[in-house]
C-alpha cells in the first residue's frame, strides 16, 4: 500500500470512529490520565510501569537511531523495570491506521501500540480524530529542562501540540560545501546565488516533494517570504545543474552528484550527514557542514501516546526517559549520533560538543519553526507551476 492510500485509510478509518471517540469528556480507557499520573505523582507512575513491555512504533530505517534506542535508551528503561520493544515500520501512517482501525472496532484499552515516532501531517489527523492521549506531555518530570520559548517545541507543522505529544530529538536543514573546492562558502542566499551566477551548473536540489528538496524551497520562503522567494528560485533555475532542466530525484542523488565533484553544495535535514558520507567514503575529508543566514530550518521529533494504549504507564516512562539528560547528550555525541539536543545546551553536563568533530555543526543558529502541514503541498504545487522548466 502506498503512502497515499495509506493516509487515506486514516482518514476514513478516523471517520468512521465518530464523534464518540473525540468528546472531550470521554474516558477512552479504564486508566485514565489522572489514574496514571495520581495527583501529578511520579512514583505511582513508576510503580504502575513496572513489567510492562512498551511497543514504540518507529521509522526502522536509520541505524544509527536504532542503536541509539537499543543501546541506550532500552538498557535505562530496563532499569525501571520496563521492557522497551521496537516496531519497526516504513510509514508513519500505518501506526496510526492500526490506532485508528482499534478504536473504530470499539477496543478502548490495551491496544497494540504503546508510543508513536509521530510527524506533522499524522499527528494532525489523529488529534482532529481524538486518537491521542490528552494532558500528559507537560506533566513529565523532564519536561520541566525544557524551553518554554522555544516555539519549535509548541507546534508540530503548525498543529498546537496540546500535551498531546513530547519532543525527543531535533533535525535541522544543513548544507555541505566542499572546501577544496569552494575555501569561501555562501554565507547566505544571495551568496549563493551570486555564486550560482559565477559557477553555472554548479548548484542544484532534489526536486519537490522529495524532502529534502521540498525543505530547501520552505527554508527560502521562510527566509525571503513567499512572493521572495520564488522570485529568488526563478532567478535560480536556469544557473543550475543541467540548466535547471533537470533535479536530483532525491537526497542521495544530489549527495553522489556532490561527492563525485559534479556540484558543490549539498543539504539534509540529517544534521550528521557529513560525517555520515565522509566516514561511509562517499564524501571527501574536506567536505564541511554549513548553515546558511546564521538559522537553520528546524524540526522536531515526537513521541505521541495513543488514547487505548495497552501499556500507558510504560509508555509515560520510555517518554520522560527521552528528554533525560544524560540521555540527550549521547544524542549530541558525535560518536552516536550528532543530532541537535531538544534541550538547552546548558541542561547536558558533560556533553561532547558538536565542535568536537568537523564534520558537525557547533552552531545551528536560531531556530526556523517548520510552516503548517497544509502549506507544504502548496507550496510544492506553486515551485511546479513557477519553477520548474
Amino acid at each position: 500500500m502506498n503512502r497515499n492510500h495509506l493516509i487515506l485509510a486514516v482518514l476514513l478509518a478516523i471517520a468512521a470512529i465518530g464523534p464518540a471517540a473525540c468528546g472531550g469528556d470521554r474516558s477512552v480507557t479504564s486508566e485514565t490520565p489522572s489514574s496514571v499520573l495520581p495527583g501529578g505523582s511520579w512514583p505511582a507512575t513508576l510503580e504502575r510501569a513496572r513489567g510492562q513491555t512498551v511497543r514504540w512504533w518507529l521509522y526502522g530505517g536509520d541505524e544509527r537511531i536504532n542503536r541509539y534506542i537499543d543501546e541506550r535508551v532500552a538498557p535505562r528503561a530496563a532499569r525501571l523495570g520496563v521492557t522497551l520493544r521496537r516496531v519497526a515500520i516504513d510509514d508513519t501512517a500505518s501506526a496510526v491506521q492500526r490506532v485508528a482501525a482499534e478504536l473504530r472496532a470499539g477496543r478502548d484499552s490495551g491496544g497494540a501500540v504503546d508510543l508513536i515516532w509521530i510527524n506533522g501531517e499524522n499527528f494532525a489527523q489523529g488529534k482532529a480524530g481524538g486518537l491521542w492521549l490528552r494532558d500528559w506531555a507537560s506533566r513529565l518530570p523532564n519536561a520541566r529542562r525544557l524551553d518554554s520559548g522555544d516555539p519549535t517545541l509548541k507546534r508540530d507543522f503548525g498543529v498546537s501540540v496540546d500535551g498531546q505529544e513530547s519532543p525527543w530529538s531535533r533535525a535541522a536543514l544543513v548544507f555541505a560545501y566542499d572546501r577544496a573546492r569552494m575555501p569561501r562558502p555562501p554565507r547566505d542566499l544571495d551568496e549563493v546565488l551570486d555564486y550560482a551566477r559565477a559557477h553555472p551548473g554548479r548548484i542544484t536540489y532534489p526536486a519537490p516533494p522529495d524532502f529534502t528538496g521540498s525543505a530547501f524551497v520552505r527554508f527560502v520562503v521562510q527566509t525571503k517570504g513567499e512572493a521572495g522567494a520564488f522570485a529568488y528560485l526563478r532567478e535560480l533555475q536556469p544557473l543550475l545543474w543541467r540548466e535547471g532542466r533537470s533535479h536530483p530525484k532525491s537526497e542521495a542523488e544530489l549527495n553522489r552528484l556532490f561527492g563525485d565533484g559534479k556540484v558543490d553544495l549539498a543539504m539534509s535535514y540529517d544534521p550528521g550527514f557529513v560525517q555520515t558520507g565522509v566516514r561511509q567514503g562517499t564524501f571527501a575529508g574536506s567536505a564541511r557542514p554549513l548553515a546558511l543566514e546564521g538559522r537553520t530550518l528546524q524540526n522536531v521529533s515526537f513521541v505521541t501516546i495513543p488514547a487505548n494504549a495497552g501499556h500507558r504507564a510504560g509508555a509515560l516512562v520510555i517518554a520522560d526517559l527521552l528528554l533525560d539528560p544524560a540521555l540527550q547528550a549521547h544524542k549530541v555525541d558525535a560518536d552516536v549520533l550528532g543530532a541537535p539536543s531538544v534541550l538547552p545546551v546548558g541542561a547536558l553536563p558533560g556533553a561532547k560538543s558538536h565542535g568536537a568533530s568537523p564534520y558537525l555543526l557547533r552552531d545551528f543558529g536560531a531556530p526556523i519553526a517548520e510552516l503548517p502541514a497544509d502549506r507544504v503541498s502548496v507550496l510544492e504545487r506553486r515551485w511546479r507551476r513557477e519553477v520548474l522548466r
